[in-house]
């Protein structure tokens, strides 16, 4: 195998390299841009660990401020009536947002639809709003729970409706 031409010639010449050093001026001026260097990484260093620490504090005021770690919660989930809403509202929740995504592409073909079944929708969240806020007021009212839950049905049966009637 050749040999490379530069690399034999450094070998041969090796000791006649060996013989210059660099001035005291050069050494200095590595050593002082090497603490640059770490002055650099320890500020970086210090500035994720600041804002690591900046959003993990931010989350968890946020969390605490939410009723998930807000005092009560514990009240709330331990009320089987209370239980019953979350779960209802989660189910009811699911089957309207997927029936909507439904009719929301029938929109094109029913542009009349999407104000009608938006106005509609609007006014029974807009009554929902109002029954949580009664609710707020009078935690664990029975009626007040199954106007929540009988609200959520409007809304279904609404969208339900809708998607038998259009065929899309």
């Amino acid at each position: 195998m050749e040999t490379d031409r530069l690399e034999e010639f450094v070998r041969n010449n090796r000791r006649g390299f060996d013989q210059l050093e660099p001035s005291q001026k050069v050494w200095e001026n590595i050593s002082a841009a090497s603490k640059k260097t770490k002055i650099r990484r320890l500020n970086v260093y210090l500035l994720r660990v600041a804002a690591v620490f900046i959003v993990v504090l931010v989350t968890s005021v946020m969390l605490y401020k939410s009723t998930i770690l807000s005092p009560g919660y514990s009240e709330i989930i331990d009320d089987p009536e209370m239980r019953e809403l979350m779960e209802a509202e989660t189910f009811y929740a699911q089957q309207v947002s997927g029936k909507l995504k439904e009719i929301r592409k029938c929109y094109s073909t029913f542009p009349e639809l999407k104000v009608e079944i938006e106005s509609d929708l609007t006014e029974l969240e807009f009554m929902y709003n109002e029954l949580k806020n009664d609710l707020r007021e009078n935690i664990s009212n029975k009626a007040v729970i199954e106007a929540m839950i009988d609200n959520n049905r409007k809304r279904l049966k609404l969208v339900d409706e809708v998607l038998d009637q259009i065929n899309c």
